[in-house]
């Protein structure tokens, strides 16, 4: 959806372009490099001279020192006090003699001229729109992600790419450290940075965050890559930009990741209970040997089939016990 800024944007920009076809390519192109060499150089000293400020303001004032307008005040004086001292110190006076410069068709000086004020104005524009930002109030005009041409953004990726801190192709204090996924056993956890505008203690539609994910919500749960080892993320330069706020009330809720739960190996001989499901990769406990059954003392073994029992003792009618052999006398044949 086009809103207001997305008109206003593309206005500035051919604004500028109109500028640069009347001044030419010299003109227009020197404007341009200027203006983008000064907020390079905010974006990448704005914390540094933020940090004395706001010590200094802390001798005069005391707790009413304010830590954003510290970075609003050091990023506004770098950037375009630069600009305006460098502007005046190289082009205040008269023009110069231009009557030994080498001579250039005329269309083709306002063409160039056309394409490097419309550089120039992107970056006036995208300049105004992070300096925009970092005010503490007027939360309600600051666009965020919401725009389709975001000069802002695109000003401040092309500065930051010079502020240093790579780390595995990216620029950490630029994009601050990368999501990552809860499976990486390296991933630390923490929450997407956000403002609590209304001072709930929870990230609600009244507060302002950045969406690192791309899910479209919040996400309370986020895993990222520690990339600088300092065990916290790095909240980066269009992280602060897109939740319009540059100070410490923009924060993530680090915290240490949950630990596995511990799986429960069940007692050699313990019965499975029903409906549980097999852990993979692990072998079931052997079942308990059957008990021998025991024979009573006044009961009978078991005879195997095809062998003679033998009485036991005790059984059967009682018999005397026989005596000696009768003496066989001759004729007893007969």
């Amino acid at each position: 959806m086009i809103s207001l800024f997305d008109i206003l944007i593309v206005a500035a920009v051919l604004g500028f372009a109109y500028w640069g076809w009347l001044e030419g390519l010299e003109r227009a192109s020197v404007a341009g490099l200027e203006l983008f060499g000064c907020i390079t150089f905010a974006v990448i000293f704005h914390e540094t001279l933020a940090g004395f400020l706001f010590a200094g303001a802390e001798l005069v004032v005391g707790e009413w020192a304010s830590q954003a307008w510290s970075v609003l005040l050091a990023f506004a004086l770098l950037a375009w006090g630069s600009f305006a001292l460098l502007r005046w110190q190289l082009h205040g006076g008269p023009a110069d003699d231009e009557e030994d410069e080498a001579a250039i068709d005329p269309l083709a000086d306002r063409l160039g001229g056309a394409v490097a004020g419309g550089f120039g104005g992107a970056v006036l524009v995208g300049g105004g729109l992070v300096t925009l930002s970092m005010v503490p109030f007027l939360a309600g005009l600051k666009p965020g992600d919401t725009l389709l041409l975001d000069v802002g953004k695109m000003t401040l990726r092309a500065a930051g790419a010079f502020a240093g801190g790579w780390e595995e192709g990216r620029s950490v204090p630029l994009w601050g450290e990368p999501p990552s996924r809860a499976s990486v056993a390296s991933a630390l956890l923490t929450s997407e940075p956000w403002f609590d505008a209304d001072d709930d203690g929870s990230c609600t539609e009244a507060d302002r965050y950045r969406d690192v994910d791309d899910s479209g919500t919040f996400t309370p749960s986020l895993y990222f890559e520690d990339l600088d080892r300092d065990g916290l993320r790095r909240i980066g330069l269009v992280d602060k930009y897109a939740a319009g706020r540059w100070d410490g009330e923009l924060f993530s809720q680090d915290r240490p990741r949950p630990k596995p739960k511990a799986v429960a190996t069940p007692a050699a001989g313990s019965k499975p209970t029903p409906g549980a499901k097999p852990t993979p990769g692990r072998k079931p406990a052997p079942s308990p040997k059957p008990e021998k059954p025991t024979v009573p003392e006044n009961q009978a073994k078991p005879i195997p089939p095809g062998t003679k029992a033998e009485p036991a003792a005790g059984d059967g009618p009682e018999t005397e016990p026989a005596g000696p052999a009768p003496e066989r006398l001759p004729g007893d044949d007969f």
